[in-house]
């Protein structure tokens, strides 16, 4: 294994760890407060998160070119065809799965930890804990699940990245590229890990269930 491929590989667990970790952070807290606040309209977001659970991936990286391109909002910062840029598209197309995850997890357990906290008189400002103490497994498996859906990206990742040499190639545009120019050996070695990362992670979250 080249170091070029290894390059690719720390860059792939890089980015889609931080996404996946940025997202899961934001979607459990996002997810609680939907859960704990009751408002007309929480079923209305909700209803959006799983929405665009479905929506294709190369929109969210559409959307992430437009913002960080010249003439976009974040154009100043010139993250595009940036690691960076990457991580923010990985971290929009992650955060509503998350979201819709904790929320189904939230309904299912959500009710018996609310009656807990008001049996042993647990103060407000704390409930936020308790959640995380008494379904941090369950809240780790999401976690697992976002960043295999991120590893395994390639579109929005190929669009906002520009799958640079050296610089934002990650496993999946490194396979396209090369399978498309007929380098089939490097692009299985590459099939191989991702393949290794996929069962290690289905693994794990067999494991915390």
């Amino acid at each position: 294994m080249n170091k070029e491929i290894v390059e690719i590989i720390l860059l792939s667990l890089f980015v889609s760890g931080l996404s996946s970790i940025l997202s899961s952070l934001l979607g459990f807290f996002i997810s609680l407060w939907l859960f704990l606040k009751v408002n007309p309209l929480n079923k209305k977001l909700l209803e959006i998160c799983r929405a665009l659970t479905g929506v294709p991936t190369i929109i969210f990286g559409l959307v992430v070119l437009l913002m960080l391109s010249r003439k976009g909002i974040l154009g100043p910062l010139n993250l595009l065809f940036t690691p960076s840029a990457i991580i923010i598209a990985q971290f929009l197309l992650l955060l509503p799965l998350v979201i819709t995850l904790c929320s189904e997890i939230l309904e299912n357990d959500g009710k018996r930890i609310v009656t807990m906290c008001k049996l042993l008189h647990i103060p407000k400002s704390e409930i936020k804990k308790v959640f995380f103490r008494e379904m941090n497994t369950k809240f780790l498996g999401v976690f697992l699940v976002a960043f295999a859906r991120g590893i395994s990206e390639v579109g929005s990742v190929m669009l906002v990245g520009g799958n640079i040499k050296g610089h934002t190639r990650v496993m999946t545009t490194y396979i396209a590229l090369s399978t498309s120019m007929g380098n089939y050996d490097n692009s299985l070695i590459i099939a191989l890990v991702l393949f290794i990362i996929s069962y290690l992670i289905n693994y794990m979250i067999k494991m915390v269930r």
